[in-house]
Parts: structure tokens; sequence; C-alpha cells
């Protein structure tokens, strides 16, 4: 069945109590994996237009601590996304089976290898990437489970950029494929379901903020439970019986067919 990601990202602005409840809250709403952001301000350059801004955002190494445990006891998974080479030892120590990478390092191939030989799983999203460069990371990471997630980093992303169909596309390199979504609405979310993506990943917040444009975007708590809902509903539909007729339509046959005499 497909994994359902509820992507916190930055959205509880660094406030650890926020990103508590942010935890049962993707539980609440049915989300296998609410998965964070990890990385250190002092990376930046203090004359990058960001750096004030995420300043307060950053995740504390207790921060991390913090919020695993409360994952577990919710009994739901904790994720993150390394967003840089030096977090990788920490993160690694954390004991985490997965790790996201985000599509700004599609091409950190030095980085990518370092993950691989530190996690089971690797799942990197694809946005803002060449062709060469998925190929490139695919190779680095072949040789361990990891899933390649259809992106497009607009945000919001308009629903006929959504592109889909690159899913199908990025299955010539891994045979697990997926979809981190930016467009608003639940739409692309659940055509990813039906597409068979492997995973579904959409950004979240308890309350959008209309100054934040990755708040504004982000779906809410209920958005989250449509879309876990919609692929457990799907995940009964596409259910393959056999190719004969149901039993439940014998009586129907017995019914219908040659009502109107033998046309055979």
């Amino acid at each position: 069945m497909v994994k359902i990601i509820a992507e916190a990202a930055t959205n509880h602005g660094g406030d650890i109590v926020l990103a508590k409840e942010m935890v049962h809250a993707a539980k609440e709403s049915g989300a296998d994996a609410v998965k964070f952001q990890s990385w250190q301000v002092r990376t930046m350059d203090k004359a990058e237009p960001a750096y004030e801004m995420m300043s307060p955002k950053e995740l504390s190494d207790e921060d991390h601590y913090t919020l695993m445990e409360e994952c577990e006891n919710t009994g739901i998974e904790f994720m993150t996304t390394c967003f840089d080479i030096k977090r990788v030892d920490f993160l690694s120590g954390l004991g985490l089976r997965s790790v996201k990478v985000a599509s700004t390092d599609v091409g950190s191939i030095s980085m990518l290898r370092r993950l691989r030989e530190s996690f089971e799983h690797i799942i990197l999203s694809t946005g803002m990437s060449t062709e060469d460069e998925v190929e490139a990371a695919a190779q680095v990471l072949k040789t361990g489970k990891f899933t390649l997630l259809h992106c497009v980093s607009l945000y919001p992303t308009p629903l006929d950029k959504a592109g889909l169909g690159r899913m199908l596309w990025l299955s010539r390199f891994s045979p697990s494929v997926g979809y981190s979504d930016h467009t608003l609405g639940n739409d692309a979310a659940k055509a990813a379901v039906a597409m068979g993506a492997d995973i579904v990943e959409k950004h979240f917040t308890l309350k959008r903020d209309p100054d934040n444009i990755f708040s504004n975007m982000s779906a809410l708590p209920s958005d989250i439970k449509d879309i876990c809902d919609y692929a457990k509903e799907f995940e009964i539909m596409k259910a393959y019986g056999g190719p004969g007729m149901l039993e439940e339509e014998k009586e129907a046959r017995r019914t219908f067919v040659g009502r109107w005499g033998d046309n055979r």
C-alpha cells in the first residue's frame, strides 16, 4: 500500500510544542510518517536572504530526540530530510531506517554516497533536475533500496504543471517511485495514488499563514486525512479477484442475460 508522508517541513517555526502537536495531527489524520527537516543555519552564508528567515526554524539535536520520542509514543514514523552532508553522521546515529533528500541535492553526489552507506532506504525528490542528474543519482543509490519522487518545485504548483506522467519516466531508473506534491488541494495526490505511487508526500500545517508561501500551500490535517482515506479505499478498489465473474454477479446473469431472447 502507498506510504503517505505528512511533511511538517518548517511549518512549526522552530516551536517544539507546535512540532509535537503536528506529530499528533499527522497520526490522527492517518499518515504513515511525519517528516521534518535537518539542517544547521550556521552552514549558510549570513548574507543569504533566507538566513534570518530560517534561523529560528532550525531543529536542534535535542529537538530531534524529542520529536523521535514523541513519534514513537504516538505510533507514527519519524522522518527527516538531510540538507547537509555534515548532518549525515548525526542522523545515522539516530537509528533511522529511511532518510529523505530534497530536490536541491539531486546533484550532491558526495552526500548521496554518504547517505547510501548509512541508511537502508533513500527517498530522493527530483524537482529542478535534469535527466543526466537523475540518472547519475540513481547510479549511486542503486546498490540499496531507494525511491525517486516526482516533484515540481513551484509553490504552489498549478495542476496543469503537475506532470504526474513523469513518474513513469522515473521508473526507468528505480523500481520504486512516488510523488512529492506541491499543488493546492488533494486531487494530484489522489491521482498519484491511483497511478501506482509507492510514496506520496505532502506539506501540511495546523494553520495556514497567508504571508508564508510554504505554509499557505500546505494541506491541513483534514486534507491529509482525505488523502489517506482515499488511499485505503483505492487499495480495496484495485483488488483483483480473477478474470471470471463475481459470485454476486451470478444472480444478475440469471436475471438479465437472455432477457431479449437468444441473440447469439
